[in-house]
């Protein structure tokens, strides 16, 4: 029985597609709008960003040596390469269990998501807590801006690309809670070293989700289109005839006769 090439199916391209409710782009456009609302509502208070210290002098008054070195290690997760490490060990772990290509659906979420939080710190421009804030020193002052908070918008976007690529039921429910276990002991440790407003931190979850979902909805909208485009290309190149042989010189067509 001749072999046939079957004709390729859309569960490739259907597989690309991360699990997003409908109506994703009014859900992270609404979370886009509260996230630079919000910023420009508090920084229009007087007082408002003051009003706050309180909580990140209570949370730094419980110091102790056990509490600085994990504030410190989750310091350093907004540096590039730390981002990029946690990047990869997902990649490879959703490679391993379960696919590559919703390995680097995660890690478009993930790191793509945490960039766009460059465009609410730039818009609100929101300075840090003044030097001296706190009583118990436990990292440098930071030179950046403040409104969001990278490190927690990285640890939302890292939460929901785990969860977007996590198999359904226990495993995505397991997942969930530990991402936002992750989430609360990122925004504490900001807290607790003086970098941030508590505002940040409530700006930094909308920014997170708003970019992680963003970044999904592109990622729908995109990756199947190429993955069925490309699949359509090597199927047409499998089906098209072979090219017809060179015309036969008249000496060929006489060797051929006699």
């Amino acid at each position: 029985m001749p072999h046939t090439e079957k004709m390729p199916s859309h569960r490739t391209a259907h597989s690309l597609v991360l699990p997003l409710p409908r109506r994703a782009p009014i859900y992270f456009g609404a979370l886009w709008v509260l996230t630079f609302a919000f910023g420009f509502i508090i920084a229009s208070i007087p007082g408002a960003l003051s009003a706050q210290l309180g909580l990140d002098r209570a949370l730094n008054d419980a110091h102790s040596p056990l509490l600085d070195a994990v504030a410190k290690t989750l310091d350093k997760l907004d540096s590039v390469t730390v981002v990029a490490a946690f990047i990869v060990v997902l990649v490879v772990v959703v490679g391993l269990s379960s696919s590559w290509w919703r390995g680097i659906a995660a890690a478009f979420v993930a790191g793509g998501g945490w960039l766009l939080c460059l465009i609410p710190k730039a818009v609100v421009a929101e300075a840090r807590p003044p030097a001296g804030s706190i009583a118990h020193t436990v990292i440098g002052d930071a030179a950046t801006l403040s409104y969001p908070s990278g490190h927690v918008v990285f640890a939302v976007t890292f939460t929901v690309a785990a969860v977007l690529v996590a198999r359904r039921g226990a495993v995505r429910a397991i997942v969930a809670a530990v991402g936002i276990l992750f989430v609360l002991v990122t925004a504490w440790s900001r807290l607790y070293v003086g970098a941030h407003y508590g505002t940040d931190i409530v700006g930094a979850v909308l920014a997170g989700l708003a970019g992680a979902l963003t970044i999904a909805w592109l990622w729908n909208v995109v990756a199947p289109r190429v993955a069925r485009r490309f699949s359509g290309a090597a199927t047409d190149d499998k089906a098209s005839p072979s090219a017809s042989p060179a015309p036969r010189t008249p000496r060929e067509d006489a060797d051929l006769r006699s």
